[in-house]
């Protein structure tokens, strides 16, 4: 799987999320032959109304810090807009023209992050206040709410804290949000990994390598073009950079790999919601449930 990034709004959080995983034997949920026939039935929250809920619970746990003692900023969701992200292979020459892979997005979070208000809010407290901070917002204790993944990963959060409280007064039942979200929030990275390992997307990959190495680029795979690339730091090749990642953008749309992923990520990304239909539908009508309470918290 190739990334040209991570999530900007995961790398600058504010404060660090305590999530403790283990391994579970049990099935998955909602994974029977009903659930795989079943379309879902919710509609699906637009990107708007997805930034509202999330400006919701970051003026919650500002609220709850605040009453705890402590102080906490809102991060912005998306704070680096013009990176974008490529879950199989860069296909835009004109975007790879400009940012290459991506490599300069990478300063510029670790700068994010080192300027993150929240981060030099707790670099400055002693210890002991910077321990009771950070059990304000995550709670105490890695269990409590519980979220099972495909393949059996569970996954713990606290059911104390400012982060949790916030989800509970927007989605009411806590553990079938917590539950029912993070699964719901996991299936792109399991629908990338049944793309990755499909046959049609072998056979396209296979095509675009050949592609590359007619122009003089050996690459067996955009997994390892990119790794040349990112990860180094301030040590980077930007022009060549730059002309690796234009011609893995041709390449993926003259060889099919670009057409092929988009194929593959549609269906298998449905199949994969129709397995987890429960779920699915669950979580979009908790988020249309909060949507009212979301709008009167930001109203404030």
């Amino acid at each position: 799987m190739t990334r040209c990034r991570r999530s900007a709004a995961t790398a600058v959080a504010g404060l660090a999320l305590l999530v403790a995983a283990g391994c579970s034997d049990g099935p998955a949920a909602g994974s029977g032959p009903e659930a795989v026939r079943a379309p879902s039935t919710a509609r699906p929250t637009t990107a708007q109304e997805r930034t509202l809920l999330y400006d919701a619970e970051q003026e919650l746990q500002r609220r709850c810090m605040r009453a705890a003692g402590f102080r906490f900023w809102a991060v912005p969701e998306n704070p680096l807009p013009e990176a974008r992200d490529f879950p199989y292979v860069i296909d835009d020459p004109q975007w790879a023209k400009r940012y290459g892979y991506g490599s300069l997005f990478e300063e510029r979070i670790e700068r994010l992050r080192a300027e993150d208000p929240n981060q030099v809010y707790l670099r400055g407290l002693p210890d002991d206040r910077r321990r009771a901070a950070i059990a304000a917002l995550n709670g105490t204790g890695r269990e409590g709410l519980r979220a099972e993944l495909p393949g059996g990963v569970v996954i713990g959060h606290s059911a104390t804290g400012c982060r949790a409280k916030a989800w509970r007064t927007l989605y009411g039942d806590l553990s079938a949000w917590y539950a029912a979200s993070t699964l719901v929030d996991n299936l792109n990275a399991l629908t990338q990994q049944r793309v990755t390992a499909h046959p049609d997307f072998t056979r396209t990959s296979g095509e675009w390598s050949a592609c590359m190495r007619a122009n003089g680029l050996p690459y067996r795979s955009p997994a390892q073009a990119r790794a040349e690339f990112l990860g180094h730091g301030e040590a980077r090749d930007t022009a060549r950079e730059v002309r690796v990642a234009v011609q893995e953008a041709r390449c993926a749309r003259s060889s099919g790999l670009s057409s092929a992923a988009r194929r593959l990520d549609r269906r298998l990304g449905r199949e994969l919601r129709r397995e987890h239909r429960a779920e699915v539908d669950l979580v979009e009508r908790l988020r249309a449930d909060a949507l009212p309470r979301a709008r009167t918290v930001l109203a404030r």
